[in-house]
């Protein structure tokens, strides 16, 4: 039997079954109307058939096209990309991308000399934390603070060689710093120049260390300078003992701002109070005000505020008065110009 004659013996059968009502006649041309472009898809050769056959068929080759596989394949979509591993270290980017880094600088406070901190750009070697650090070390060793009243002493010729991560000790190995002639307390606060700028570089970056292994000249087993011990990790000294006792944060010296801006001042004084001062460029002054910092001594506290100036030169100055004689303490100025 041919597949022709078998499909009408299908179609026959099925028509048989088929009873249709009274209005059957409406209802057929009601379905022909509304599926004429499914009608015209029948086989000339169905025309013979009844009324009935006709629609029986016509819902038959309807439900087998829609169960036909489609003549072109679904696309595959690709396979899920392997899982990103994140590591402890960022993956190296492109050479020569600007970053800005906090490095500490020295200063002095009366007869102690202590830290500032500012905000440099320098280009790492990649994006990897010891990159990072190797090139804050490099611009700390330069000794050229923005604010002229911040110092180093690093001898010429210093240079950093290498910098690696040892669990969450940065191990910083120098040339060129062998030799220097400075005094014990010089001495010291170079060394937390150094582990300052380190741990905020590693701060910074979100992947903080807890110490520095300094080698110096390949060797991490002598003293620096005849003064300062540094076999072992070195850590971090008290905030409020190596920090200046009023550090002007931000701005900057140097810094262009509009006019109005925010000052960010930061210290270790007595009832929190840090005095601030705007001079103008012939000296005169143009502002006095107060800020009232989150933390008193002994400890270490911070506030913001905002001041709005015409352009300008400007010196913004943070200190404190003295209790004793109501001098002027513990000064951190810095030049800024407002447009």
């Amino acid at each position: 039997m041919s597949v022709e004659e078998q499909l009408w013996r299908t179609f026959h059968a099925h028509a048989q079954r088929v009873q249709p009502s009274a209005d059957a006649l409406a209802t057929i041309r009601a379905r022909i109307a509304r599926r004429a472009h499914l009608s015209r898809r029948i086989t000339v050769g169905l025309a013979s058939l009844s009324s009935a056959v006709v629609v029986t068929a016509t819902a038959v080759i309807v439900g087998a096209v829609s169960c036909a596989p489609p003549s072109t394949p679904e696309p595959v979509p690709p396979a899920d990309p392997s899982p990103t591993v994140t590591t402890t270290q960022p993956t190296p980017g492109p050479q020569g991308e600007p970053d800005r880094v906090p490095i500490y600088y020295l200063g002095q406070v009366g007869n102690r000399v202590v830290l500032y901190r500012e905000f440099r750009t320098v280009t790492p070697a990649d994006n990897t934390l010891p990159a990072r650090i190797a090139a804050a070390v490099r611009e700390m060793l330069r000794d050229d603070p923005l604010d002229p009243d911040y110092f180093g002493v690093w001898p010429d010729g210093a240079a950093v060689t290498e910098v690696r991560i040892e669990g969450d000790v940065a191990v910083v190995v120098l040339t060129g710093v062998a030799n220097n002639n400075v005094g014990a307390e010089l001495a010291q606060m170079t060394v937390e120049q150094l582990v300052w700028t380190v741990t905020a570089v590693a701060a910074d970056a979100g992947s903080p260390v807890n110490g520095v292994r300094l080698s110096v000249d390949e060797t991490s087993s002598s003293g620096l300078w005849g003064h300062v011990d540094i076999t072992g990790v070195l850590r971090r000294g008290d905030s409020t003992q190596v920090q200046a006792p009023v550090w002007l944060i931000s701005p900057q010296h140097g810094d262009t701002v509009g006019r109005t801006f925010t000052i960010h001042v930061d210290g270790t004084v007595f009832e929190a109070t840090v005095n601030l001062r705007v001079r103008d460029a012939s000296g005169t002054t143009v502002q006095e005000t107060f800020v009232t910092l989150d933390e008193g001594a002994p400890a270490r506290g911070e506030a913001t505020t905002t001041l709005t100036l015409a352009p300008g030169r400007y010196t913004l100055e943070a200190f404190v008065y003295s209790m004793a004689d109501g001098s002027v303490q513990a000064m951190d100025d810095h030049d800024i110009t407002v447009t």
